[in-house]
């Protein structure tokens, strides 16, 4: 019975999810094929770059919101968790590729990085750049907390409307 109470996170997920993996993809070719730089660069951390998933998490957030307006629960657990699942599965293929470019040498945006460790062996820009950073910052400080920022502002809004503008008219 509890089962039937809660959000189906998958499936709240599962479409911005493959969309997310689609852009990373689509940044990925872009920066194999030299696309210029406003659209895929391949500095360390690719800044400016149109295509890219940092722009998703404030806009999941608005959305997450308004598809669990009246699940049961606590609507900010709801969110804070549908986001960081959403963080998770966003995330986890760019981990994996960052492993693949670090170790492959690709030379993209995947696998470069600033300071001391642009130099640092490929076990430490993976465990560092790439795990733990976007485990970290990308999905726990990024996606959770714009999403969470821009969620609760969305339904803070939703609920300051009335419920029925046509009953309010008569």
């Amino acid at each position: 019975m509890e089962q039937q109470n809660r959000p189906d996170y998958g499936k709240l997920i599962l479409i911005p999810a493959l969309i997310t993996l689609g852009i990373t993809l689509l940044r990925l070719g872009g920066e194999f094929m030299d696309l210029p730089s406003w659209l895929a660069s391949k500095k360390a951390g690719g800044p400016g770059a149109l295509i890219g998933i940092s722009w998703l998490p404030p806009i999941l957030g608005i959305y997450f919101a308004v598809k669990l307006k009246g699940v049961p629960g606590k609507p900010w657990w709801n969110l804070l968790k549908t986001l960081f699942l959403y963080g998770l599965a966003a995330r986890i293929p760019v981990i994996i590729i960052m492993g693949l470019a670090i170790y492959g040498n690709w030379s993209t945006h995947y696998s470069t990085f600033p300071g001391s460790l642009s130099v640092a062996t490929h076990a430490r820009k993976f465990l560092l750049g790439g795990v733990m950073t976007q485990l970290v910052w990308w999905v726990l400080i990024w996606t959770v907390g714009s999403g969470m920022l821009t969620g609760s502002i969305a339904s803070f809004i939703r609920s300051r409307r009335p419920a029925n503008r046509n009953a309010s008219k008569m």
